[in-house]
């Protein structure tokens, strides 16, 4: 689990943190610090919380977590799962988009989400999808005609 968590946790953000500084330094954005920190800790409470939410359902009802190493042996389709079928992928942008204003810009900060979400989607498309697929069988197949991937329009 400690090589994923290195991976995820810091290897990418810092990645996609790094490119998003350098490509936005080629689009200067003058917005006010202030309305960036008050965006950014919004951000920020709001991705950790929903995060938090959606590994405490993993846990308690799916009796599992989102690391492969000790995957869910249920089927988790309440909580944030209600509404999103990848709300630790969803919340996870939102905290890119707080690193990348905390770090540097609002542009910075939405180039990292613009990236978290390439790698993102491209994972769950690729791989994590498949996975859920031939463990749950007929109900996750269910539970993707019934639920949007993202709470955004044009990612459902």
């Amino acid at each position: 689990m400690v090589p994923g968590i290195i991976i995820f946790l810091i290897i990418s953000p810092f990645v996609i943190f790094q490119i998003s500084k350098y490509l936005s330094s080629f689009l200067p954005l003058d917005i006010p610090r202030f309305f960036e920190h008050v965006v950014m800790l919004g951000a920020f409470l709001f991705s950790t919380s929903l995060m938090t939410w959606a590994l405490v359902e993993l846990w308690t009802k799916g009796h599992g977590s989102p690391a492969p190493i000790a995957p869910t042996t249920d089927l988790v389709t309440t909580g944030p799962y209600k509404w999103c079928r990848n709300p630790i992928e969803f919340g996870t942008n939102i905290y890119f988009l707080s690193l990348g204003i905390y770090f540097d810009s609002l542009l910075t900060g939405l180039l990292c989400v613009c990236f978290g979400l390439i790698l993102g989607i491209g994972y769950i498309k690729l791989i994590e999808e498949k996975e859920m697929l031939l463990r749950f069988g007929k109900p996750y197949e269910t539970y993707l005609k019934s639920v949007p991937f993202m709470p955004v329009p044009f990612l459902s």
